[in-house]
């Protein structure tokens, strides 16, 4: 099954196994059937996401239009980016539950394997306003399966380069009124390895296997669930990953020499970082629930969802001595660890007023919790526990009317509001702490003395109105107009990064308006779509230097702090095309020119968004047992922002051509053989510069299906 996003296409659009769509699971309807249905988001399927090795949900949406991945290098998290916005403005869901660490609003895309999703839904640009707050760029919802049959699963295991080895089994069964799934799987790697063409003489790097690259995951999903009819369902769900990774260190150049080292010795900030997560788990308890009635329907969401980890903080790449992990005394700690959750519900119901006439309301509320202080036998005296809380809410109002038979107008808005309730200032009683103002003679005593920050607070109105008409059977189009905002997280507010920063508790939403139009065009075997958008963005969230500098020992250091004080300017274009030249060859393809201005300050660059970038796979069936895959992606150049001598460097990723190819061998229709290599010609290249991407890796898989 290929991946297909036009109005044919999506009608035969299935997965292999656990056939049936996770409705409770979606976000937005994507019927094309349907007068109205959600222009702007496109499906993922679990067997395109197979065919091309997409193991990891970075990897699979890695392959659409409009979207780009971002590498947190110095942290080794990878996150995408929706139209050139992180995952803080395009959050990431999980059967319409938002999943992110609560305190700063990212969270690692890499540790969310793929073997249990039945899809992927992603919507940009003209969202529906019933999804919740922050969704500022669109949303990423990934829809775990569903057992059809009374008894059935899959079995997995692998090898790749690097030592790795990963494995799954999901196992489900469906008894008409009751079902359930299990699905279990892990990963391990010692390192990937580089391109052969590194260059030799980095510091902390010296080619071959990625130093301090390791890593390991488990995760075990779980699903009971009750349809008492055609029309209703309830369903109970528990996901629970555990996952170590290293941190790979800074391997590049800067200023024309080999980077040099930051003060290790007692500072865990700098360029260059030794680092290493001891763990990083996360569990989610949710409940989804479905209910009909003669004209109207209810929809509910409750979820608690809990995120921890620990961040070891070492001197130098021995890895043998921890650091004391910053400079600021009571807000420093090492390990430093995380001990956060989520409680939230959701409400949506939808009513036909009139034969051609929908109203739906969706209300949500989310409590965000941020603990950070004395666990795992340190002491309060050396590492001070405390509590920083959020409560954000929004309420949606949209209304369809259809116009004609084959012409919808789709009007809403949306009110979000967030209120901070707990902000104790993690730095309050620090001694040996010096803020001062530029000349470094009076002191600064606030962030010492102030117990408590302010409790800040934002809220905005977002409308959005669309229209959208299928001029015939194999044609639609549509256009629209929509404002949205993100609201600054707990960390934007309050944290002091390691000295680096001072905080903002008066920072306020980011807000955005979107223009897009577009269309998709069906012929018998060969459909193409199209989006061209433009978007104002105002209010956005930049750092700033400010009078304050820090002295804790040696050189006074500049503070930064985060502003509402950018003005962006974007426009795009989005083409995707699909191919079935022959029953046994099909084609994909997708192109993105994304071009993003700072029309604040020009000398500031918009940073980690290629301007262009280009995917595209095929299949070739030789006969119905054997099949070959191929795949390529073009990225132009993006550029990463380093911070020395108190002020910004932009150095350029380069551009990349990455290919892959794939061998499948079904001797059997439940039986798979499958080998296949990831950057086929050992490409040395970048998406965060100095931390270079894997070379050529080859990988081997077993697949069984029952």
């Amino acid at each position: 099954m290929k991946y297909k996003v036009g109005l044919a296409l999506s009608l035969v659009m299935a997965s292999v196994l656990m056939g049936e769509t996770f409705e409770l699971g979606k976000i937005e309807v994507s019927d094309a059937k349907e007068i109205g249905y959600s222009s702007t988001t496109t499906v993922l399927d679990s067997q395109t996401m197979q065919d091309n090795e997409r193991t990891t949900v970075v990897d699979a949406l890695n392959t659409l239009s409009g979207i780009s991945i971002q590498n947190g290098g110095g942290r080794n998290e990878q996150m995408v980016m929706v139209r050139g916005f992180d995952v803080k403005h395009a959050p990431l869901f999980i059967d319409g539950i938002p999943i992110a660490v609560p305190y700063d609003g990212y969270v690692d895309f890499s540790r969310f394997t793929t073997y249990d999703l039945s899809q992927i839904e992603v919507s940009k640009g003209l969202t529906s306003v019933l999804l919740g707050p922050n969704t500022f760029a669109g949303a990423i919802n990934m829809v775990t399966k569903k057992p059809t049959k009374a008894f059935e699963g899959e079995v997995g295991v692998g090898v790749f380069s690097g030592n790795g080895k990963d494995g799954y089994i999901t196992a489900g069964t469906n008894q008409g009124s009751f079902y359930g799934i299990v699905s279990l799987s892990g990963s391990q790697k010692d390192s990937y390895p580089l391109s052969g063409d590194f260059p030799s003489g980095i510091k902390y790097e010296d080619g071959g296997s990625r130093n301090n690259s390791a890593s390991k995951d488990g995760k075990v999903n779980l699903k009971v669930g009750y349809t008492p009819n055609n029309s209703d369902e309830y369903s109970f769900n528990y996901i629970k990953q555990h996952a170590t990774k290293d941190v790979p260190p800074f391997a590049g150049v800067i200023d024309g020499t080999i980077i040099k080292d930051s003060n290790p010795n007692t500072s865990g900030g700098g360029t260059v970082h030794f680092w290493k997560w001891d763990y990083w788990d996360k569990e989610s308890y949710y409940f989804l629930s479905k209910t009909d009635f003669d004209n109207w329907y209810v929809k509910t969401r409750a979820y608690y969802d809990i995120f921890q980890n620990s961040l070891l903080m070492y001197t130098d790449p021995t890895y043998s001595t921890l650091s004391n992990g910053g400079s600021l005394a009571k807000a420093s700690s090492n390990p430093s660890f995380y001990d956060d959750n989520t409680k939230g519900v959701s409400v949506e119901t939808g009513v036909k007023l009139f034969e051609a006439d929908t109203l739906k309301f969706a209300l949500h509320y989310k409590e965000d919790t941020h603990k950070e202080g004395s666990t795992n036998g340190w002491t309060k005296a050396a590492n001070p526990e405390y509590t920083m809380q959020d409560d954000i809410s929004s309420f949606g109002v949209e209304y369809k009317r259809a116009l004609t038979n084959s012409t919808a107008l789709i009007v809403g808005t949306s009110y979000d509001w967030e209120k901070a309730q707990k902000a104790p200032n993690t730095n309050y009683g620090a001694t040996g702490n010096y803020f001062s103002d530029a000349a470094l003679t009076t002191p600064i005593t606030s962030y010492a003395t102030l117990k408590n920050f302010d409790l800040g607070e934002a809220s905005s109105l977002n409308p959005m109105a669309k229209l959208e008409t299928k001029i015939d059977e194999t044609t639609s189009i549509y256009g629209g107009i929509s404002k949205k905002s993100r609201i600054p997280s707990i960390k934007d507010r309050y944290s002091f990064k390691m000295g680096n920063y001072v905080p903002n508790p008066d920072l306020q939403e980011e807000s955005i308006v979107n223009y897009e139009i577009g269309g998709t065009k069906s012929f018998d075997l060969v459909t193409f779509k199209a989006a061209l958008f433009y978007a104002d963005i105002r209010d956005y969230i930049q750092s700033a230097y400010v009078p304050i500098w820090y002295k804790p020992t040696g050189a006074a250091v500049q503070q930064q702090q985060l502003k509402n004080i950018g003005e962006v300017s974007e426009k795009g274009i989005e083409l995707e095309a699909s191919f079935l030249l022959a029953d046994h060859f099909s084609f994909d393809g997708s192109y993105t020119y994304l071009d993003m201005k700072n029309e604040t300050d020009s000398n500031v660059k918009i940073t980690d968004v290629p301007k262009h970038k280009f995917f595209a796979s095929t299949k070739y069936e030789f006969t119905k047992s054997l099949a070959w895959i191929l795949s390529y992606e073009y990225d132009s150049e993006r550029f990463t922002s380093y911070v020395l001598s108190g002020s910004n460097i932009y150095y350029s990723s380069g551009d990349a051509s990455i290919w892959g190819t794939k061998l499948v061998y079904n001797p059997t229709k439940e039986l798979a053989f499958e080998a296949g290599v990831k950057n086929l010609f050992d490409e040395n290249y970048y998406v965060n510069y100095g931390y270079p991407e894997a070379g050529r890796v080859f990988y081997g898989n077993v697949k069984y299906k029952f």
